[in-house]
């Protein structure tokens, strides 16, 4: 009855891809064995993207980390070397390029979105690939267990 309403056919598929990727966590280090993940793994690279994705995300935001502590460090100096000086407000303006700054983060932001998506999409990409290889092998299995049964 649960099945036949939206919510119900929803929790019953979500229930059987959280059965599959249980499944397939169970059995991980047997299906990494495998000729077809070996096989996927290598057309695909999905390791080697995740971790460059990885490290291009965690290089940007350094980079953006360390770029606004030096316009920070920038600023402050000026700021002292104008209170040093008696002419503070006498035409002198302090000069912050904030569109500079904002445009510097909206770009290591954007890249770090870019990389995290592309690492989204791959893993995505891969688990679906899995999936559908171990639903393969399952439903051989099962063949061959129903053939063994109907010959005895």
């Amino acid at each position: 009855m649960g099945r036949r309403s939206l919510v119900g056919g929803l929790f019953t598929i979500t229930a059987a891809a959280a059965a599959a990727a249980g499944v397939c966590y169970l059995f991980r280090d047997e299906i990494r064995s495998t000729k077809t993940y070996k096989d996927l793994d290598e057309k695909y690279d999905v390791d080697n993207k995740l971790k460059e994705a990885k490290k291009k995300a965690k290089e940007g935001a350094y980079k953006a980390k360390e770029k606004s502590k030096e316009i920070t460090k920038q600023t402050i100096e000026r700021v002292k070397a104008a209170k040093e000086e008696d002419t503070f407000f006498d035409d002198d303006e302090i000069e912050i390029n904030t569109d500079e700054i904002a445009d510097a983060v909206e770009d290591k932001v954007e890249d770090i979105k870019n990389a995290a998506e592309d690492a989204k999409d791959a893993v995505a990409d891969k688990a679906e690939e899995v999936k559908d290889a171990v639903a393969d092998k399952v439903e051989d299995a099962k063949d061959a267990a129903a053939e063994s049964i109907e010959i005895d």
